[in-house]
Order: C-alpha cells, then structure tokens, then sequence
C-alpha cells in the first residue's frame, strides 16, 4: 500500500491504520479475475479480510515523456481525474498533458478507506 499525501498536497489519510492507496486498473483486473477483491458500484471489498475501499479514477505520474524536466513536480504523485481538470491537465490513454510538459501515466483508482475498514 502506498500512503498518498501526495494526491491532495496534505498529510496521510487513514481510516483505522489504513491509508489510502493506488491501485492501477491492471492490478485490479488482476484481482478481480483472482477472486481476491469484490467490486460493486464505486466500492471495493478485498476477499481476505472485508476492508472496503471507495474508488475514483485516478492517474499515477510515472515519468516526463521524452526524459524531460518536470516543472510541476508530479513524478512519483497521484491525482485523482477531477483535480487534473482542475489543474488543466489533458488525459489521452497513459499520456497527461499539462502545460507545456507531456507525462506518461499509469491509469487507476485511488481507494479510500471506508468507516470500519
């Protein structure tokens, strides 16, 4: 699990002990077709032990493409789709662009731990 006080610019989130993380759309295929996670609507059970996570879309900025500078200090940072709109950021596939500066991104969800998880 990663802790994820870099997708909202504040401290960890937790929600008894657990902290919010990211999950890539592969990893979670990857589990689904495992029977190691249920997911119903925008929520997600994992098999093993009934913690529930909320999920929303998110990315996961991997690099600048063509090895560039990263003016906006994203590498290694999660956002969720609706604060890359909200920073002016285009997403095409596993490319953001934002500015002047193209990223390669990894597609996912955050999962937020629900009350009790």
């Amino acid at each position: 699990m990663i802790p994820t006080a870099f997708a909202q610019g504040a401290g960890p989130t937790y929600s008894g002990g657990v902290a919010r993380l990211f999950i890539s759309q592969g990893r979670l295929d990857a589990w689904s077709a495992e029977d190691r996670v249920r997911i119903q609507d925008d929520i997600m059970t994992l098999a093993g032990d009934g913690r529930s996570f909320r999920l929303k879309p998110a990315i996961r900025f991997i690099k600048v493409a063509g090895n560039g500078t990263d003016p906006n200090q994203l590498i290694g940072r999660v956002k969720q789709l609706d604060d890359l709109m909200r920073m002016g950021g285009e997403q095409f596939m596993e490319s953001v662009i934002l500015g002047e500066t193209a990223y390669d991104v990894q597609s996912g969800f955050l999962g937020e731990p629900l009350a009790g998880a």
